[in-house]
């Protein structure tokens, strides 16, 4: 599938900082991202109006691009990307999201060729993110069309589309981590997210030893 980074935004939450370029265990979210993506993407696309930050640091992997109708928004984002994707599911980010999981990707791009709609949306808690859902590329003529008469809210292209969702059940049903959905607008909720990270970093070394000092089966 087309895997979509959306890196807009004025980060005036995070204090002007770059949330892309944050760091998490020795490398940036974006390259965490990137990493985690690669997978079960084979075509990536970077969407940002500030490719000098990020071009040192994803070499030729990841095609950067801008929005082809600016300043609308993620909705902005997704049509540039949509309108360029090779594939027909296109799995879209934001960039401020350090526990993004391929394995949920994939499971809700199978989930949406199952039901035969336009896109699978995740609703953890009862709480819709539409950044980590999969969708067809050719949402991007809905896009233009809602662009065009200044709506730009991804709710309201929602309305437009035939989409499904999958709920808390979907994913715990399948053993995936419920915080593919987190995301850090602020310095307090990187502080969180970093201490997360370290705790997930722990308990893995832990299985690891646990494993490692079972008897063979």
């Amino acid at each position: 599938m087309t895997g979509v980074i959306l890196a807009g935004g004025k980060n005036r939450r995070m204090n002007g900082k770059i949330k892309a370029l944050l760091t998490f265990g020795g490398e940036t979210l974006l390259q965490r991202q990137i990493r985690e993506m690669k997978p079960v993407c084979d075509e990536l696309f970077l969407v940002t109006n500030q490719p000098e930050h990020f071009t040192p640091l994803i070499g030729g992997e990841v095609q950067l691009i801008g929005d082809d109708i600016p300043a609308k928004g993620p909705l902005s984002g997704m049509h540039a990307a949509f309108s360029r994707a090779g594939h027909r599911d296109v799995w879209v980010v934001g960039c401020d999201m350090p526990f993004i999981s391929g394995a949920v990707a994939q499971a809700l791009a199978d989930c949406k060729h199952r039901r035969n709609c336009d896109a699978v949306v995740p609703v953890i808690d009862g709480r819709l993110h539409p950044l980590h859902g999969v969708y067809s590329r050719e949402c991007a003529d809905v896009i233009v069309e809602l662009l065009r008469k200044d709506f730009c809210q991804v709710k309201q292209f929602l309305q437009k589309i035939d989409w499904q969702t999958a709920d808390n059940s979907f994913f715990l049903k399948r053993g995936f981590d419920l915080h593919f959905v987190l995301n850090v607008n602020t310095p307090e909720q990187y502080e969180k997210a970093l201490a997360l990270f370290k705790n997930k970093l722990k308990e893995q070394q832990l299985s690891r030893r646990t494993d490692h000092n079972l008897p063979p089966i």
